[in-house]
């Protein structure tokens, strides 16, 4: 519970601000509805169940894109509950899907369904826990009647299509997409940020987050549990109900160092830079996205050797450094570790003492305090978050 307890403060964390204001005059207000602007098109389409196998198994019409895929999988249970709804006829939301280009498509929601459907299809679940089909339990497709095959065969999925007339270029293209993922439910919970972000910038770069928040190093640090060889396929329990892991605020951790990096492209809040890191990053080559990852390593590392049992945490009760793990302080120490210099940095861990003396000194000072782990994301308070700890490691490297 306690652990339940300290992942939840940390989501509440990284929760965005609030939207800013926008002062238009009624004119502008009417041109922009009236050239279109932030207008969809769609079309509604219904698709057999045949239908959708053979879109599915060719990828160049259906893509069920991997990057698209959350790290929360459905059950068998979930999936055969699916295929019960289909046999009993009681309608299924519709399914939304981007036409990237002429006739060919990315799904955008419903990637369990359908990929449910296709599972079951090729055998690869029997069905389990049925209510209104208990009889059927334990069966794959194959072992059903001819009678109940043809039945299923006769159903289908409605699909809601954005078409790509909703987007007249790239960049509109992408902020509808992430327009639609924002306002899509999947399974009944909401998308979050760094979810509709994998699903949408699918790069070498978000493929590194991805890899980052995997590493030993980086699951250590935040006790989340390491990396099991059948992921994301097959996770244990113990994996899947870590938060941090389960709705990517592990590889929004990571996406912090790269964004608050490079302050001088903050603008408009935490929650834009962050979206605005993932555009500019999409270019990275695998090249240029192993240089990074390197570098993010490096600055994890030493923070890992400085600060061992402590790292990323507040003060208990006791003010000891062994209360939660704080994403703020997080982004302040690696930050603070990447701009010094090379030799400087691999210093700090022979002042490892002197360093979290300071540092919990700091967070035991109401003002500090505000200062390093304030909810405020601004601009400046970032800046000087990482310049107060940046500070200490300098002083501390001089001997001052």
């Amino acid at each position: 519970m306690q652990k339940l307890t300290e992942e939840n403060d940390i989501l509440e964390e990284m929760e965005e601000e609030d939207v800013e204001e926008i002062e238009s005059s009624e004119l502008d207000i009417v041109k922009k509805y009236d050239e279109g602007q932030a207008r969809i098109v769609i079309q509604r389409n219904d698709f057999l169940i045949p239908n959708i196998l053979q879109m599915v198994k060719d990828r160049d019409i259906l893509n069920l894109a991997p990057t698209y895929q959350r790290r929360k999988r459905w059950s068998n249970t979930k999936r055969s509950h699916l295929i019960e709804s289909l046999l009993i006829n009681i309608p299924i939301p519709p399914v939304f899907l981007y036409e990237r280009d002429l006739a060919k498509y990315e799904v955008m929601d419903g990637q369990q369904r359908m990929d449910a459907i296709r599972g079951f299809f090729k055998n690869e679940f029997a069905l389990t826990n049925l209510k209104k089909w208990p009889e059927l339990n334990g069966r794959v497709y194959s072992d059903l009647p001819s009678r109940i095959q043809a039945g299923l065969n006769r159903r289908g999925l409605s699909a809601v299509i954005i078409l790509t007339e909703s987007g007249q270029s790239e960049e509109v293209a992408m902020e509808i997409r992430q327009y639609v993922f924002e306002r899509l439910n999947t399974g009944g919970e909401k998308l979050n940020p760094q979810e509709i972000r994998n699903c949408i910038y699918s790069s070498p770069f978000n493929d590194m987050l991805v890899e980052l928040a995997r590493t030993n190093l980086f699951t250590t640090a935040w006790n989340i549990p390491p990396k099991e060889p059948g992921e994301p396929n097959k996770i244990s329990k113990k994996l899947e109900t870590n938060r941090l892991y389960s709705v990517m605020a592990d590889c929004e951790i990571v996406l912090r160092f790269f964004a608050l990096g490079e302050m001088k492209y903050f603008k408009g809040g935490m929650k834009r830079a962050l979206d605005d890191c993932m555009k500019r990053e999409k270019t990275l080559t695998k090249k240029e996205c192993l240089a990074q990852k390197i570098k993010y390593i490096h600055c994890l590392s030493i923070a890992t050797k400085t600060f061992g049992p402590v790292l990323f945490r507040l003060p208990s009760k006791n003010d000891e450094l062994t209360g939660r793990h704080s994403v703020p302080l997080s982004d302040a120490i690696l930050l603070g570790i990447r701009s010094l210099s090379a030799k400087d940095a691999n210093k700090l861990p022979r002042y490892s003492t002197k360093i979290v003396a300071k540092i919990n000194k700091m967070l035991t000072t109401e003002e500090t305090y505000k200062t390093l782990v304030g909810r405020a994301n601004t601009k400046s308070s970032i800046v000087e978050r990482i310049n107060l700890v940046s500070d200490v490691f300098k002083s501390v490297v001089k001997g001052n």
